[in-house]
C-alpha cells in the first residue's frame, strides 16, 4: 500500500535505493540459474528437459521482476499493470496453443488437399 504521507513528487530517498550487496546477490542468482539452464541443455534429460528449463526461466523472471523491477515496493497500480500483462500473455499463449492443436497434419507427407 502506498505511503499516505509521501507525495509522488517527492525526491527518491535511501529507502528507494537497493543496497549494492543485494543487487550483486540477485545478479549472481540470475547468473547461476542461467548456468543451470545451459548445463541442463547438454545433460540429456530427454522429455524432462523442456519443463525443467521453463521452470528455471520462470524463476529467473520472478526474481528479476521482484527485485530489479521493484515489484516488492510497487503500489497497487504497478501490481495491477503487471497482473494485467500476465493475464493477456496467458490469453495469447492459450490462443496460439489452441491454433496449433487444431491444425491439420498429414502423416503421409502429401502436401495437396483432398476433399
Amino acid at each position: 500500500m502506498a505511503d499516505p504521507t509521501k507525495s509522488p513528487d517527492d525526491p527518491p530517498t535511501m529507502r528507494d535505493v537497493d543496497a549494492p550487496a543485494q543487487i550483486v546477490v540477485v545478479w549472481l542468482v540470475v547468473l547461476v540459474l542461467a548456468g543451470a539452464n545451459i548445463g541442463l541443455s547438454v545433460a540429456g534429460l530427454g522429455g524432462l528437459a523442456l519443463p525443467v528449463q521453463l521452470a528455471i526461466g520462470a524463476v529467473q523472471a520472478v526474481v528479476v521482476a521482484y527485485y530489479w523491477m521493484h515489484m516488492r515496493r510497487g503500489d497497487q497500480v504497478v501490481t495491477l499493470s503487471a497482473l494485467t500483462a500476465l493475464f493477456f500473455m496467458f490469453i495469447f499463449f492459450v490462443l496460439v496453443f489452441a491454433d496449433y492443436l487444431t491444425r491439420w497434419r498429414n502423416p503421409t507427407g502429401f502436401t495437396g488437399w483432398t476433399p
